[in-house]
């Protein structure tokens, strides 16, 4: 399974439901044997919601936090390697808006490698950890038995990770995906064409592709 390839190949989880939704905060349902779960029965969306829930705080602060978390700004992401490879036949299963644009229209386009480079990542800061530490040791003492039974297997996103994304057309397919471009409002970065393939690079726009999850139950702030 290339979920397992990929986390055991980068330590992190790799987002085939990629959506600009996702933010840090976010809580997935435990994605240890298969792709995580976003909407999990009785799993609050965030943990700012479980606190808002476990009367914890309120509605004004909950949505102080959850904007800190949409405005962390990215930056450059520390990888060994400069690109993120993807197997090509895991393509049609990731639904990344311009992905599944490209491969929904064009069943016969032959994919030749497929990556995400300029790799950047947006990550918790300390001051909303630590916040979030005191307020999980709070639920724990006062509200946790009401809230185990649907975090007990939850993780949170600490870090998402964004790349542009350059998919290698073998050069006899190309003119099928120009004519998609021609056609839509998809815009590539840049077109690199050799002798017998076609690069081309879109931008990422804001849609994460991975993200490092940490178990809410043994969160360190």
């Amino acid at each position: 399974m290339e979920i397992r390839k990929f986390r055991s190949a980068y330590d992190l989880e790799l987002i085939p439901a990629s959506h600009e939704g996702i933010t840090l905060g976010d809580l997935v349902w435990d994605s240890v044997f298969g792709p995580p779960d976003f909407t999990r029965d009785g799993m609050p969306n965030t943990i700012f919601t479980a606190f808002l829930d476990a009367g914890l705080i309120d509605r004004e602060s909950w949505q102080q936090l959850r904007d800190e978390s949409r405005q962390t700004q990215l930056a450059q992401a520390q990888f060994a390697t400069r690109t993120v490879d993807v197997n090509v036949e895991f393509v049609s299963e990731f639904r990344h808006p311009k992905i599944g644009a490209i491969t929904g229209e064009i069943k016969s386009l032959k994919i030749s490698k497929f990556t995400f480079g300029d790799l950047q990542v947006r990550r918790m800061g300390d001051l909303l950890r630590i916040r979030i530490d005191r307020l999980l040791e709070q639920m724990k003492a006062t509200r946790w038995s009401a809230y185990d039974g649907s975090i007990r297997r939850v993780f949170m996103i600490t870090e998402l990770y964004y790349g542009t994304i350059r998919l290698v057309v073998e050069r006899q397919y190309s003119a099928i995906l120009d004519s998609l471009l021609e056609r839509s409002a998809l815009d590539a970065l840049s077109r690199s064409a050799g002798n017998f393939a076609v690069e081309y690079e879109f931008s990422h726009d804001n849609v994460p592709f991975a993200m490092r999850i940490e178990r809410v139950r043994n969160f360190n702030g």
